[in-house]
């Protein structure tokens, strides 16, 4: 099913501001099956759905968002000025657990949790770990931890979190001996950091490409070999490869 081989990168950003309740529920609406969400630190360590420390472009605020509490974050716009103006001022920022209750009224629908490292840094791996797997407790059978941190990765793993990605560096890391030992579920790559040529078959991971901006983009990247494809326009994508082989 096409809806297997999508990823909503950051919820419907396409209509929707990033990494927001609102964008999540909509791209959840459009059809999607795999959401994907960043998550950062407030000051008093509570997960928010969030990717940019700094503050300016989400929020229209120099601030960041380790220096706030969760109880300031959620009364902070996430809005996106610069590409909405103020559309979605009335769209606060998301704390983890609000997704969390997102994921129960829709069990088909599984999320990959990005854990930036600019929060890693603040918190700390194993306290971060300790914090999200709590949260997610109630669907973390639904739930994938990905992150840019092998640390972090290498930790879940040793605790014994059953769904984990990699997220790639650079291509050669793929044979690397940590994705050996690891073995994680998905493995995730930047489009610009897949050599000319490269045949993408033959992993034992899922790999999830990213990010692909249009369906002839899509139908190429899955002839090459990639089995998922992140997405910030899932609704639109859906709809145009939905008639087209694959």
């Amino acid at each position: 099913m096409l809806a297997d081989r999508l990823v909503a990168h950051r919820g419907y950003p396409k209509h929707y501001p990033e990494n927001t309740l609102l964008g999540m529920a909509a791209a959840i609406d459009a059809g999607a099956h795999f959401i994907e969400t960043d998550i950062l630190f407030s000051a008093d360590r509570q997960p928010v759905l969030y990717h940019d420390n700094i503050m300016t472009r989400i929020s229209g605020e120099e601030n960041a968002v380790h220096l706030l509490s969760l109880e300031e974050l959620v009364t902070r716009p996430a809005y996106e000025p610069e590409r909405f103006g103020e559309q979605f001022i009335n769209q606060t920022i998301t704390p983890l657990c609000d997704l969390v209750s997102l994921l129960e009224e829709h069990p088909d629908v599984t999320a990959f949790i990005e854990m930036k490292r600019s929060g890693l840094h603040i918190v700390g791996e194993e306290a971060a770990y300790d914090i999200v797997t709590r949260l997610l407790e109630p669907v973390a059978e639904r739930c994938v931890l990905i992150s840019f941190s092998d640390e972090f990765i290498a930790h879940a793993r040793q605790q014994g979190y059953e769904r984990l990605g990699m997220v790639l560096k650079d291509w050669e890391a793929r044979t690397g001996e940590l994705i050996q030992r690891i073995r994680p579920e998905f493995i995730f790559c930047d489009t610009g950091k897949v050599p000319e040529g490269a045949s993408l078959y033959g992993m034992e991971a899922t790999l999830v490409v990213y990010e692909v901006e249009t369906p002839d983009q899509a139908i190429d990247w899955f002839e090459r070999g990639a089995d998922m494809l992140e997405t910030f326009d899932i609704g639109g994508m859906l709809e145009n490869l939905a008639h087209r082989a694959l």
